[in-house]
């Protein structure tokens, strides 16, 4: 019967593996899809053992021993997991930072080593950022959208350390193109990747890099010296496209991963 204590003790198993099976969720995956089933099943009948033995007591004081052992089993699985797709990344990008270093030094082109170790950190650190930023994201938008910002972000500091922006490379006026990257990393981290807030967050930067162009009209800044102030402008105005196209892009990825009837960012 419903009431008798067989019955309430069947509910309290049920419910426990219930319980058991959401926690499980923690696991990787693929450790989930070949072994969840068999845990549930025999955490099902240590439930139904400890309350033929000790009653509710014995039910607690197994979920008081297993949920510190799952927690913690899960937390390592995920690391060990983390820590080989992390090393496999790294190890993948490395080698494709010294195939395209491979060029220039081919081709016998006029740099230092100082030149070689700029580009090499900043073609690893982009392409890291990307094989791990872009992985969180199963929609080709929103691969394409971290890919244009990233490359965005890549030309800036290539362009801007190697011939200069606005003037020389060590205009000061330069600086200001620090800020524009720090705008965009800080509202990525804000955003913590996630679609919608990233839109928000590359709109500010394409705001930011247009208002170092006005701040470039205003003052007349590298007007004399090359590429000048239209060159500047149109520099700008190249970025600013960029940037603010990435944020559409992580804008309709958004809503590609929100459910029907729910407005986006829900």
């Amino acid at each position: 019967m419903a009431g008798s204590p067989q019955g309430r003790h069947e509910r309290a198993v049920r419910a426990s593996e219930r319980a058991y099976r959401s926690l499980l969720r923690a696991y990787p995956r693929l450790l989930r899809e070949e072994y969840g089933d068999e845990m549930a099943l025999c955490f099902r009948d240590l439930c139904r053992e400890e309350l033929g033995d000790r009653g509710h007591r014995g039910l607690a004081a197994l979920w008081a021993h297993t949920l510190p052992e799952l927690i913690y089993t899960a937390f390592q699985e995920r690391s060990k997991k983390l820590a080989r797709n992390t090393y496999r990344y790294v190890l993948g990008v490395a080698i494709v930072t010294a195939l395209l270093l491979l060029i220039p030094l081919l081709g016998n082109w006029p740099w230092t080593l100082g030149d070689f170790a700029f580009a090499g950190a900043l073609i690893f650190v982009t392409g890291l950022a990307f094989v791990l930023v872009a992985r969180g994201g199963s929609r080709l938008a929103y691969r394409a959208a971290v890919g244009v910002s990233l490359a965005a972000a890549f030309l800036l500091v290539w362009i801007n350390a190697a011939v200069g922006i606005i003037g020389e490379p060590d205009e000061a006026a330069n600086l200001m193109y620090i800020v524009v990257l720090a705008v965009g990393i800080a509202g990525a981290f804000v955003a913590r990747f996630r679609p919608q807030e990233m839109a928000r967050a590359l709109l500010a930067t394409s705001l930011a890099q247009a208002l170092v162009a006005m701040i470039t009209l205003f003052f007349g800044l590298g007007s004399g010296s090359p590429p000048g102030v239209v060159g500047v402008l149109i520099l700008n105005g190249f970025f600013v496209s960029l940037f603010a196209g990435s944020a559409l892009l992580f804008r309709y990825a958004g809503r590609e991963q929100t459910p029907a009837g729910l407005p986006p960012g829900v």
